[in-house]
């Protein structure tokens, strides 16, 4: 039975703190790329990750439109990007509030404000155990993500995941996505993330997924679907 809409977001906090508490037993580097108010995602590991982890909060806090998703939901975006400063604020606030009210939590946080494509080579290589992706969805941007996180992850073990991956991507969904590179999201004939589904496709061609979210892990230098797969993690999850 396919799960509601209301279903999904609400089913996707257990499948990703399920995901970390599963992944690792002791602290890790990890890195967030795409943080926007830092009030979901960001939440969930600040409150999942063992004590003494660090956690670095990448986003660049500008609008990113572009004019077809303008185009096709002027309103949405607009106020999207016109409220880019204050999620930039708000990401401050929550994370200061983490800090100061959860003194049982011992988590280094670094926010950082800047290009995905110029920040992210700046790290050396296999800076991260963990790095989840939710930043610009465009196909340029999250293939760039995708890049550069298979040379941070850590090699001997680490886990890339990320958000709104649908749809398995399928010819007929990799033959749109393939057409609207500069999209955000299509609604028509099929609601997904185009530059997610065919950048996803083409760095790992199969991954994990639950309700949209994403994950695979890197084991001794080779990505691999059969570690912490959904099967074995999430047996009741339909």
């Amino acid at each position: 039975m396919a799960l509601t809409l209301k279903e999904v977001f609400d089913s996707r906090p257990k499948i990703m703190r399920t995901l970390i508490e599963s992944a690792f037993q002791q602290p890790v580097n990890a890195l967030e790329i795409g943080v926007c108010h830092a009030d979901y995602s960001t939440q969930i590991w600040l409150q999942t990750l063992r004590n003494k982890s660090k956690l670095v909060l990448l986003d660049s806090w500008k609008p990113y439109s572009s004019p077809a998703d303008i185009s096709d939901n002027q309103e949405v975006y607009q106020h999207i990007d016109e409220s880019r400063t204050d999620a930039f604020l708000t990401a401050y606030l929550n994370v200061r509030k983490f800090e100061t009210q959860m003194k049982d939590r011992d988590i280094n946080i670094s926010l950082l404000r800047g290009d995905s494509k110029e920040i992210l080579p700046l790290f050396a290589e296999s800076s991260f155990d963990f790095i989840y992706i939710d930043g610009d969805h465009k196909y340029d941007c999250v293939k760039s993500d995708l890049i550069n996180a298979k040379r941070l992850i850590n090699k001997e073990y680490g886990i890339i995941c990320g958000d709104d991956l649908e749809l398995y991507p399928e010819p007929l969904l990799l033959g749109i996505a393939e057409k609207n590179k500069d999209r955000d999201f299509i609604r028509d004939p099929f609601y997904f993330h185009p530059g997610v589904c065919l950048a996803v496709h083409e760095e790992f061609g199969a991954v994990n997924m639950a309700n949209g979210f994403w994950w695979i892990a890197c084991v001794n230098g080779k990505f691999r679907t059969n570690v912490l797969r959904k099967d074995l993690i999430f047996p009741t999850d339909t």
